[in-house]
């Protein structure tokens, strides 16, 4: 009813607006003769316009000459001249370029109407507007069933983990750029990308068997199009800052400082002088700017594109800065051979440096460690460096003075890296192609860190200066061979692709350290050789080999019946040669029923039925890890002549029976497109279990290992979720909008320890069979007491006093075991710290060359442990304090806060839950709005010119106290653990894109 209400307030308000015109009025159908609802129709040139009614009806005014404009998403628009006709019927054509968009799935492309896996795709101008300085899946953080932590330091790369955690090792998913297993590390210019595609299911991921156990994230980078040279040029600079803590100023930290001397009967201490605030010293306001050019054309025959991009971020604290160069070139070429031979050949390399100053201190810890009554520099410490910090006899804390300690301590990382690929292909027939791809990647990395003498910390060491320097060398090969078979005949449609891949990895370590470095005028040398004393030098060398025969079968009968067969099987050097061989088979099915001559829905457009099956791997373990290792470091004296013999002994027991870890998913979903292709949706249910669960296993130091614990297989994880993506698009006339909602919802359990092992504790969680790992197990409080009374009526079943040295303003412990004291045995189940529920929105409107984008994303379900509350809530060892914190005492008995005590832990024991809080929250990620400059204004030199301004993370709906919810903790044990993580800056970018 309010659909046809809604009609009729349309065709009504269009006839009765432009009633002094032309009426003309008709329907519009498609091309199997059904009317079409919501149809835009717009007069060029004036704002007038309407839209079809429930039967396809519609009715303009119109003036002889205009130009009428039909359209609707899914459609090709149509465009007529009135031309005084009264009625006039319009079919539009359905927009096939549309229906037959193509995604990456390995090795293949298939139209994703044919999917029969789950495959996310992003599509990288829904982040047009922002810079990504870390990894590429940093990015991707709005897709179902992705969880996606950044951090937000100069050089520090985030996390990304697709459909939970189904491993005890590293669980990154495998990147493949333009064909090639490869990194999309901070090194990658985000600027390149065409597409992005996430295979999170067996069936999309399986073609890349012992690899693809964590998902797999394919990137697809811009290539040359047919045509004159096309020159895109970008320009942005963002402007970051952090959030900050609520802390105490000198003032307010001397009163609380005195009350906590006071309550432990002590005299107050004698305070420093400084009055500083580390915060406004510490952090400061961050410039990111990334520039990009890009050159693009060729031929029919040929094609080219070469990029270029500058990227530099000074940071948005002290000690750090980074900066990048990467240069990229692909070119392709063509050559027909009569009819039925044609030969394709051409190469991607891309160039990349990238240097960063490595912060050594961690100055979100640091700015509350700190107190404000010290300052940032102190002559009395000249002969230690100059710098203030704590002092025994008056302010102590052993907090670090940032500022001495990034002077002290240089490091510097630096990376040089080349990689890409060159290819061959011939195609027979236009049907059968033989493709031969070699792929590379060279890395040279070089590490430097100086210890300069100085002092940063009370109680520190002293320590001569030294100097350590590090070389690294990377060497990655791969050589891919792949016959892929396309043939449609009839209602039968078949692709196929069978192949092979061989990949070798090679890593060289070299590194020397010396102590007593020599001083210019000019500061610290930064060569070994002018370094006096205790030289060290080490090296170690990893190599890698997998071989792998793969292949896929696509079939589709009548574009109805689809089904699709991978099978892998994988050959690494990192297992026993006995267990080095692993398959990874899948089999996907999908039913398009809206294609049966049954089904008559005419408001459903297409909907397909979904389900596979599959078993991938992984084998996150060392590439020596199933060989004992020896050291030669024993030494004996022999002999008259007490000659030194070195001797060998064997240091690390190994497991050599380590076996792949298989990972069987299940997955079922459905995809329909509805309403005349406005709205998209696609729901997926998968079951995903891993066995042999590849993890170190702790043994006794009496069997002779002293190397590390052993690899063993031992665990089983199980991840079910629930995963929705729906999008909405439409145009109305010259607005157009979209709106985007992906959620997901995820239950992770440990099946199996394995050896015996019920549970697993760190000292805030645990991990027990049959729960989702990493749960916190804290001691509960029950409020502060508030009187004497309180305290001696704590007591257990039979009577005892729990607490008995507390007094008023202590914290209440609940006696979880009843056993009248307060232990570690007290601590009981208090959330978990896996997120349940993921969130992601993109909202994206435009208007006459206005376009607006909004970016959301959420988790929920979960729990926090605010570690940075926890220190400066702290009085048992000198912080900086809340500024709101609100003490007990005698005149303010109904506190939030207990009583502070100067050296007593009582109130403030680590693994209570005082500072466990909801860590859900939804961000607003990116605001973004832009402007397009009229075709008109820019003449024959430009196609495009736009300007943009873009706000990130300032929003952000959330309970949790802590500087930032979305923090990045990459152990897996206690994830939702907040120990002083870099936050998410905030930004405002400011940027231009011109297009020549």
């Amino acid at each position: 009813m309010l659909k046809k209400t809604l009609f009729l307030f349309f065709y009504v308000l269009s006839t009765v607006v432009y009633a002094q015109d032309n009426n003309m009025k008709g329907r519009v159908f498609d091309e199997s003769g059904i009317p079409l609802p919501g149809v835009a129709i717009t007069v060029k040139g004036t704002a007038r316009g309407t839209i079809t009614d429930l039967n396809g009806n519609y009715s303009i005014s119109v003036t002889k000459g205009q130009e009428i404009v039909f359209s609707l998403l899914g459609m090709l628009p149509q465009t007529i001249v009135y031309n005084n006709q009264s009625t006039l019927d319009i079919t539009l054509l359905t927009d096939k370029k549309a229906l037959e968009e193509v995604v990456v799935i390995g090795y293949q492309t298939i139209k994703k109407s044919d999917l029969t896996g789950a495959v996310s795709v992003f599509n990288p101008d829904e982040m047009k507007n922002t810079t990504v300085s870390g990894t590429v899946g940093d990015a991707l953080g709005t897709l179902p069933g992705l969880m996606v932590r950044t951090a937000g330091s100069p050089g520090s790369e985030g996390k990304v983990e697709i459909r939970g955690t189904g491993t005890l090792g590293p669980s990154n998913p495998l990147y493949v750029v333009d064909g090639i297993v490869s990194g999309a590390n901070r090194d990658f210019n985000f600027n390149d990308i065409e597409s992005i595609q996430v295979l999170k299911d067996a069936s999309a991921a399986a073609i890349y068997g012992s690899r693809a156990g964590n998902g797999v994230i394919i990137i697809t980078t811009k290539q040359g199009k047919e045509g004159k040279m096309k020159i895109d040029l970008s320009s942005r600079g963002t402007a970051q800052w952090l959030p900050r803590y609520n802390l105490t100023n000198r003032e307010q930290w001397i009163n609380l400082n005195d009350l906590a001397f006071s309550n432990a009967n002590k005299q107050p201490a004698n305070h420093f002088d400084g009055n500083t605030d580390w915060q406004e010293e510490v952090f400061k306001t961050g410039w990111l700017q990334d520039h990009n050019i890009s050159f693009s054309g060729g031929s029919k025959e040929s094609r080219y594109f070469i990029s270029g991009n500058y990227q530099t971020n000074s940071g948005t604290t002290i000690g750090s800065n980074s900066e990048r160069f990467t240069l990229r070139s692909n070119m392709s070429t063509s050559r027909n051979f009569g009819e039925n031979l044609k030969l394709n050949i051409g190469e991607n390399i891309v160039l990349s440096n990238y240097s960063v100053n490595e912060l050594n201190t961690n100055p979100i810890i640091d700015v509350y460690r700190m107190l404000p009554t010290i300052p940032i520099y102190d002559p009395n410490n000249a002969a230690r460096g100059g710098y203030g910090y704590g002092d025994g006899s008056r302010d102590v804390t052993f907090g670090t003075n940032p500022f001495a300690r990034e002077d002290f301590e240089n490091t510097k990382n630096g990376n040089l890296r080349t990689r890409g690929n060159v290819f061959g292909e011939l195609e027979f027939f236009k049907s059968l192609k033989f493709r031969t791809n070699f792929g590379f990647d060279l890395s040279n990395d070089k590490h430097e860190y100086l210890r300069k003498v100085g002092y940063w910390a009370y109680n520190q060491p002293t320590d001569p200066s030294s100097l350590n320097k590090n070389q690294a060398q990377y060497r990655g090969l791969v050589f891919d061979n792949t016959i892929d078979y396309i043939k449609k005949f009839g209602k039968h449609d078949i692709s196929a692709v069978i192949g092979t891949s061989y990949q070798t990895s090679n890593y060289e370590q070299i590194w020397g350290t010396k102590n007593d470095v020599l001083v210019s005028v000019n500061g610290y040398f930064t060569q070994l050789d002018a370094a006096l004393s205790n030289p060290k030098t080490g090296s170690y060398q990893d190599n890698e080999k997998l071989f792998s025969v793969f292949g896929r079968l696509n079939y589709t009968y009548d574009e109805k019946y689809l089904f699709s067969f991978t099978m892998r099987r994988d050959e690494s050097s990192k297992f026993n040669p006995v267990y080095s061989v692993g398959y990874f088979p899948s089999v996907s099915a999908g039913w398009r029923i809206s294609k049966e001559s049954f089904f008559n829905v005419p408001w459903i457009n297409d909907l397909k039925l979904r389900a596979n099956y599959g078993i991938l791997g992984t084998s996150n373990i060392g590439p020596w890890d199933w060989n004992s290792f020896i050291t030669v470091f024993p030494q004996a004296i022999f002999g008259v002549d007490q000659n030194i013999a070195t001797g060998m002994t064997q240091i690390r027991l190994a497991n050599a029976d380590l076996k792949w870890e298989k990972m069987a998913q299940f997955n079922g979903g459905f995809d329909a497109t509805i309403l005349n292709n406005r709205l998209q949706i696609s729901t997926d249910f998968f079951i995903k279990e891993t066995k042999d669960v590849l993890t170190a296993m702790q043994i006794q130091m009496v069997t002779g290992n002293n190397g590390g614990n052993p690899v063993v297989n031992a665990a089983t994880l199980k991840n079910t979720g629930v995963e929705l993506t729906t999008t909405w698009r439409d145009r109305i006339g010259e607005f157009g909008y979209s709106l985007g909602l992906n959620a997901s919802y995820l239950k992770n359990k440990i099946v199996k320890l394995g050896y015996g092992r019920d549970e697993f504790t760190q000292w805030d969680t645990k991990s027990i069979v049959g729960h989702p790992i990493g749960e916190w197990y804290l001691i509960k409080t029950d409020g502060l007491f508030k009187s004497v009374e309180e305290v001696q009526a704590h007591r257990s079943s039979n009577g005892t006093l729990i607490q008995p040295n507390a007094q008023p303003g202590d914290v209440k412990f609940v006696d979880y075991n009843d056993d009248g004291r307060i232990t570690d045995a007290d601590r009981q189940h208090c959330g978990s710290t896996i997120p349940k529920y993921q969130l992601g929105m993109n909202f994206g409107f435009d208007y006459k060359g206005f376009d607006l984008q909004l970016q959301f994303s959420g988790s929920f379900g979960f729990k926090s442990f605010n570690g940075p509350r926890s220190g400066y809530d702290r009085f048992d060892d000198n912080s900086n304090y809340r500024a709101d914190y609100d003490p007990w005492t005698p005149d303010n008995p109904n506190a939030k806060d207990p009583r502070p005590i100067s050296g007593d832990s009582r109130n403030v024991v680590g693994n209570q839950d005082r500072w466990l809080e909801n860590g859900g929250y939804l961000r607003i990620k990116q605001i973004a709005l832009g402007y397009s400059l009229p075709k008109k204004a820019l003449g024959t030199t430009f196609s495009q010119v736009r300007l943009y301004v873009n706000a990130q993370n300032l929003v952000t709906f959330t309970s949790y106290k802590g500087l930032d919810p979305e923090f990045l903790n990459t152990n897996i044990w206690d994830r939702s653990y907040d120990g002083g993580a870099f936050p998410n800056p905030r930004g405002i970018t400011f940027g231009t894109q011109i297009t020549f």
